[in-house]
């Protein structure tokens, strides 16, 4: 009897001595921390391309801090997921853009914020979020091409025993993406199609994260999906990130879903790139002047529509001629663009129908002269006017009139006739231009007179002049 409390004394002395060596052991160990940057964001939001070169600047291709991008604080978009809107509303976003780290309040100049605009990091110092944290986060990833199927296995250490619950969150995001993007600060730098990168594809957990089981300070998870047939497996990453609780983030990590790839880091590590029109866009070009050119290499324009305004102070009809194909498009990436032109012709108050003849494209409002594309003051400094293509995305979603790329339109002409139109003219490169209507133009009738001055501004839909 003896020897068995003596064998029972001994097992649980030694098992109390291993739990505590092991307690010890676990809590005194730390692991390089990765920080998270969440910026929501959206593209129609004219400041994001603001803030992600901010967000690029802070960062400075420093691999401890990943970035990911929610689509989502300002309105849906092409790349807005569920998941990203729970998280929006759980951290309580209200505009973009707006960003988080690691889920925590950052100190900066005005406070400490859990949400805030990127325009603030220049008062943000990096020396106040921790170098090292008390978790690890272990990514494998298996991609089968021939399935498009990804398996990913999540692991690590939790060098802490006093855990309430613990959240993972794992996430896909791309990189790569050309699509349209509003930016209020470069609008008159040639081009308006974005690269895209770090946006959110899918999740693969709740968006606030699945209930993770620490036993012996270790946990493992497992995870699947079958890629969408428009991603770039090669431009995708895998990114999982811990925490106690749905805020404050422990530790994070990303890894390419594809091999021996970067994941798409290596095409931008900010999220929003603008991107010049000749890396996509050959300019149209052609060896005869405007006035005696062939046609040969002529954009036809298969669908215009036509309609104006009385401005009798001025003297004129404001006559806004639109047209596009959809038949002759071309394909940038995932997007499908047309071409698209948007021309504005001067003629006498008396005439209530559009007058056939030629109109010479022209940096005044007189009658018998046109303009072609948005106008502003800011363009007169080019000496010329616009010619657009335009993404269908676009017109798929109600008509919002903004281009996908535009050339400068130097000089030329437009003529009208009973079967349709002719545009002619150089770019500011001197490349020629030729447009070709293939339709006759849809009269759309007088509309209400507008006895104001002529305002040349944005707005959506197609009519962008407004009463002052």
């Amino acid at each position: 009897m003896k020897r068995h409390f003596l064998y029972l004394a001994i097992v649980a002395f030694v098992t109390l001595t291993f739990a505590a060596c092991e307690s010890n052991t676990s809590e005194s160990l730390s692991f390089p921390k990765k920080h998270l940057i969440e910026e929501f964001t959206g593209q129609d939001c004219g400041y994001c391309p603001y803030g992600m070169d901010c967000i690029h600047e802070f960062v400075k291709d420093d691999e401890n801090w990943i970035i990911v991008l929610h689509h989502d604080g300002y309105q849906p978009d092409n790349f807005t997921v569920a998941g990203s809107s729970t998280i929006t509303k759980a951290m309580g976003v209200s505009s973009a853009p707006s960003m988080s780290i690691d889920r925590t309040k950052a100190d900066m100049q005005d406070g400490a914020q859990l949400v805030f605009h990127p325009g603030y990091l220049p008062t943000v110092s990096k020396s106040q979020f921790d170098a090292t944290t008390y978790a690890s986060v272990i990514l494998e990833n298996t991609y089968d091409a021939s399935s498009r199927e990804l398996t990913i296995s999540v692991s690590g250490t939790v060098a802490k025993n006093d855990l309430s619950s613990m959240k993972l969150t794992v996430l896909v995001k791309e990189s790569g993406m050309i699509d349209y993007q509003s930016d209020y600060y470069n609008t008159y730098e040639g081009w308006s199609e974005f690269r895209h990168t770090n946006a959110v594809r899918a999740f693969l957990t709740d968006a606030k994260g699945d209930d993770v089981t620490v036993s012996r300070n270790h946990y493992s998870q497992r995870y699947s999906i079958t890629l969408n047939e428009a991603w770039v497996p090669e431009n995708c990453m895998v990114v999982a990130f811990l925490g106690e609780t749905f805020k404050s983030v422990v530790q994070a990590e990303q890894s390419p879903v594809v091999a021996d790839t970067k994941g798409g880091a290596d095409i931008e590590h900010g999220g929003i790139t603008r991107v010049p029109v000749a890396d996509y866009y050959p300019e149209p070009n052609a060896t005869d002047g405007p006035h005696t050119y062939s046609g040969t290499n002529s954009i036809e324009i298969t669908a215009t529509v036509a309609s104006y305004k009385a401005y009798p102070n001025y003297g004129v009809n404001l006559w806004h001629l639109m047209g596009y194909t959809s038949d002759a498009s071309i394909k940038v990436g995932n997007i499908t663009s047309i071409p698209l032109a948007y021309l504005y012709l001067f003629t006498e108050l008396s005439q209530d129908t559009i007058p056939y003849g030629t109109y010479e494209l022209t940096n005044t409002n007189q009658p018998g002269t046109a303009q072609a594309g948005y106008r502003d003051d800011a363009y007169y400094s080019y000496g010329g006017s616009m010619f657009y293509y335009g993404s269908k995305s676009y017109f798929n979603r109600g008509g919002y009139l903004s281009p996908t790329a535009q050339w400068l339109v130097v000089d030329g002409s437009i003529t009208i006739t009973e079967q349709g139109w002719t545009l002619v003219g150089h770019t500011l490169n001197g490349s020629d231009i030729c447009l070709v209507g293939t339709t006759p133009i849809i009269n759309q009738g007088k509309q209400q007179s507008a006895p104001a001055k002529v305002i040349n501004r944005r707005e959506k839909g197609f009519d962008f002049c407004q009463p002052e």
